[in-house]
């Protein structure tokens, strides 16, 4: 039973950034989904429509959570995960009040490395092992580690088509 609770919650590791942004939201008001909250069954960050994504990103969210999120990798360096967001030591350094927003950019960057990060453990089967492989060289990759593409969206595009084929088992 232990067992099933850990691996669970191991597909799940970014919950605060998942409630976060359920809050952000809520905090929208009308001008999302006419007023009513529609989560569903929102348990990761995928699970966002476009617009409440697109929403988020115009809006920003905490620095203070750009820190938590790196703050959960165990594997995947500091450096590499602050250039995949974009943003620099002293930025999380200074957003120590939660009043303090990431720019769209690198909120932009935030959401799309939980993403990716989130499928690589859907197909690797652990958050370690989707660690591992963001932090080595991929051969469907030209030799490139999956973690420096993340710094642009066409680079994502290309992480994403990867884990996608290795899921179907389309390595060619």
């Amino acid at each position: 039973m232990k067992q099933t609770i850990r691996d669970s919650e191991s597909r799940k590791p970014f919950r605060s950034l998942v409630l976060a942004i359920q809050t952000r939201i809520s905090s929208f008001g009308a001008y999302i989904s006419n007023g009513t909250s529609q989560f569903g069954d929102m348990t990761r960050v995928a699970d966002m429509t476009p617009l409440q994504a697109h929403d988020v990103v115009t809006r920003g969210l905490p620095v203070a959570l750009a820190r938590e999120m790196i703050d959960e990798y165990g594997v995947v360096t500091r450096e590499a995960l602050l250039l995949a967001i974009g943003v620099s030591e002293r930025t999380l350094q200074r957003g120590k009040d939660e009043s303090r927003l990431l720019d769209s950019n690198a909120t932009d960057r935030l959401l799309r490395l939980a993403s990716i990060t989130e499928q690589a453990i859907d197909v690797l089967g652990s958050k370690e092992a989707a660690e591992r492989w963001l932090s080595q060289p991929a051969i469907g990759l030209d030799q490139r580690r999956p973690i420096d593409l993340l710094q642009s969206s066409e680079g994502a595009e290309l992480v994403k088509t990867l884990l996608t084929r290795m899921d179907y088992g389309v390595y060619s």
